[in-house]
C-alpha cells in the first residue's frame, strides 16, 4: 500500500517547488523581520510559523480537495514590508498583519468583496508591484560598486545557470554567494549547526496608521499578485479550486499565526505550476500527492528555520542584496510587461508607478496607496470606456 502510494516524482516535484520558494526569497522574508525590528530569535520565529502555516494548509487542502493547492508566503508583500515597515513599532506591525489576515477572510465570506477586488485592473495592480520590486533589483546591481568580485561571479553563475538550469538558477546563486562569502569575506559559516526553532509570541498592536499603510497595502499585495494569480493556475491546469474555503482558511491562518510573526500564507502562483504538470503525473487525479510532500517539506523547513536564519544572517549584506534582487527579477519583468501592454492603461499605471516609487506620505497614507487610488481616479477621468 505505501509503495503505490510512494512515487518518486511526486516526491521530487514537492521537493523541488519549496526549493525554488525558499531559495528565491527568503532572504527576502529575512530583510522584512530586520526591517521591522524583529531580532534574529523573533526572525526564526517568523520563518518557523511560516513554514508550518504553508505546510499544514497545503497538506489539508490538497488531500481534501485532491488536487494540488498549494500555499506560500507573499513575496512581494514581504518587500513592500521591508521599505514600509520601519516607521513602526514590532507590536504595531504584528496588530498589522492580524488585520490583513481579517481583510482576507472577509473577503472569502464577502462575495461583493472578492467581485469588487477583481474589478481593480490588473495594469494598476502590476504597476504598483513593480514599483515595489524595482529597489530591490536596483540595490543587487550597485554591489558592483562595493564588491566587484562577489558580483561578478554571482551574476556570471546566474547568467550560466539561466541558460542551462534555469529551474535552479537561484539555488546556483545561493551557492556562489557561500562559495564568495568563504573565500572574499572574512565570514565564519563552518560554526552552523541544524537546531530547531522556537515559536514566540509578540503582542499585537493597533493603530489608524498601521491598517491605511501596511494592513491594507499587504492585504492587496497578496491578493493580486498571489490569491488571485494563484486561483488562475490552478484553473489553467483544468481544476476547480474551492476559492472561497482558500480565502477564509488562509484569512484564518494568518490571524492565528500573525502573533508569532505569520504576516501571509496564501496561494502560491509560480511555484505551484511545479505540482501540477504532466510530467509529476500522468494522472490529473494523484497529482495532489506532490503537493502534500510541499508540504510536509515546509514543515521541515520552518521546524529548522534557525539554521536558515543563522545561514543568511552570516552572509554580507552585498550578498543578500544580490541574492533579493536577482529573485525578483522575473516577477519584476512579468509586472513591467503587464503594465505596458494595453495603450488604453498605460498612463493611468504610469501614475501608480512613479507615486508608489516616490516613497511619498500624505495625510497618513502611504504612497503604496496612493499610487492605486491616484491611478484607478485618472483611469475613470480619462478613459470612458472603462
Amino acid at each position: 500500500m505505501i509503495k503505490r502510494q510512494f512515487n518518486l516524482s511526486h516526491f521530487s516535484a514537492g521537493f523541488t517547488a519549496v526549493l525554488v520558494g525558499y531559495t528565491s526569497s527568503v532572504v527576502i522574508i529575512i530583510q522584512a523581520a530586520t526591517t521591522a525590528g524583529a531580532t534574529p530569535a523573533q526572525i526564526e520565529s517568523w520563518l518557523l510559523v511560516l513554514g508550518v502555516a504553508m505546510g499544514l494548509t497545503s497538506i489539508a487542502y490538497s488531500w481534501f480537495y485532491k488536487m494540488p493547492i498549494l500555499t506560500a508566503w507573499s513575496t512581494p508583500g514581504a518587500a513592500m514590508l521591508a521599505i514600509s515597515a520601519h516607521d513602526y513599532n514590532l507590536n504595531v506591525i504584528i496588530g498589522a498583519f492580524v488585520v490583513s489576515g481579517g481583510l482576507i477572510l472577509l473577503t472569502g465570506l464577502i462575495t461583493p468583496l472578492s467581485r469588487a477586488l477583481e474589478r481593480i485592473p490588473s495594469q494598476l495592480a502590476t504597476a504598483m508591484l513593480a514599483a515595489i520590486l524595482l529597489p530591490f533589483c536596483l540595490e543587487g546591481f550597485k554591489t558592483i560598486t562595493t564588491t566587484p568580485v562577489i558580483f561578478i561571479s554571482m551574476f556570471a553563475g546566474f547568467l550560466l545557470a539561466k541558460r542551462f538550469v534555469a529551474k535552479y538558477a537561484m539555488l546556483v546563486l545561493l551557492t556562489i554567494g557561500v562559495i564568495c562569502t568563504l573565500i572574499v569575506s572574512n565570514t565564519e559559516l563552518g560554526t552552523i549547526e541544524f537546531s530547531i526553532a522556537q515559536p514566540i509570541w509578540i503582542k499585537p498592536g493597533f493603530d489608524i496608521a498601521s491598517i491605511l499603510n501596511l494592513s491594507i497595502p499587504l492585504y492587496l499585495v497578496t491578493m493580486l499578485s498571489q490569491n488571485l494569480p494563484g486561483i488562475a493556475m490552478i484553473k489553467s491546469y483544468q481544476y476547480s479550486p474551492p476559492v472561497k474555503p482558500i480565502l477564509i482558511g488562509t484569512g484564518l491562518t494568518n490571524i492565528l499565526f500573525a502573533p508569532f510573526g505569520g504576516f501571509s500564507a496564501n496561494l502560491a502562483a509560480i511555484s505551484a505550476a511545479i505540482c501540477m504538470t504532466p510530467e509529476v503525473d500522468a494522472n490529473r487525479a494523484h497529482r495532489y500527492r506532490a503537493a502534500i510532500w510541499a508540504g510536509v517539506f515546509y514543515l521541515i523547513a520552518g521546524v529548522f528555520a534557525k539554521t536558515v536564519v543563522t545561514l543568511f544572517m552570516a552572509l554580507p549584506p552585498e550578498v543578500t542584496k544580490i541574492l533579493a534582487g536577482f529573485a525578483l527579477l522575473g516577477t519584476l519583468l512579468m509586472c513591467l510587461t503587464n503594465t505596458l501592454q494595453e495603450v488604453g492603461y498605460r498612463e493611468s499605471a504610469l501614475f501608480t508607478f512613479l507615486i508608489t516609487l516616490s516613497g511619498v506620505s500624505f495625510l497618513g497614507v502611504s504612497a503604496t496607496l496612493w499610487g492605486l487610488l491616484i491611478g484607478m481616479i485618472h483611469l475613470r477621468t480619462t478613459n470612458r470606456s472603462t
